[in-house]
């Protein structure tokens, strides 16, 4: 599986490349490490960037969600724009070529970055510890702090986030990507 998530990365290069950028950028603003400047790599962390895992909660969470939410909202553009104009407003190459391979070009961008939203196992599961590991509760002015709130919060991006990742790793939701583009040009 690991031989067929690599080719994929490698396919939607764009998408991989940029994720790593965005996660280099998180890790200069947390101060983390970064262990490997590649981003591409012929192993599990293609599309990422080897760092040091952030031991406070908030780090944690903006290193496991924050680059994926930059490849989200720049996919979405970029694949909306090339989808609507190809599917929707029925743009063909007979009515404007040029057009047409911007278009086409727009929506594999889009594809690529919605493909890669999500962090490597270890970061999420480092995020999920820190949150709802043993943690130890807060004193402050009298009374214990646990951060609940935050925690409930937060449970629905980091459930999302865990998925995920796990799909990913799989290559499915490169499978549900190439399965909804044939669905919706093809049939």
């Amino acid at each position: 599986m690991r031989i067929f998530y690599v080719i994929t990365k490698f396919l939607l290069f764009p998408g991989a490349y940029l994720r790593g950028f965005w996660e280099q950028v998180t890790c200069r603003i947390l101060h983390l490490m970064v262990e490997s400047d590649g981003y591409m790599r012929l192993d599990e962390a293609c599309g990422h960037v080897d760092h040091s895992l952030p031991e406070k909660q908030f780090a944690a969470y903006l290193m496991s969600t924050g680059p994926g939410f930059m490849n989200f909202n720049m996919g979405m553009a970029f694949f909306l724009f090339g989808f609507l104009n190809v599917k929707v407003l029925g743009i063909t190459p007979y009515d404007s070529l040029p057009l047409f391979i911007v278009y086409v070009i727009s929506m594999y961008i889009g594809v690529s970055l919605l493909n890669c939203l999500f962090p490597l196992t270890e970061d999420i599961l480092n995020y999920w510890d820190i949150a709802w590991g043993k943690s130890k509760p807060v004193k402050k002015k009298g009374r214990k702090v646990t951060g609940g709130v935050r925690k409930v919060i937060a449970l629905p991006f980091t459930l999302i986030t865990r998925a995920g990742a796990f799909l990913e790793k799989n290559c499915v939701i490169f499978i549900l990507w190439v399965a909804f583009l044939v669905w919706q040009f093809v049939f």
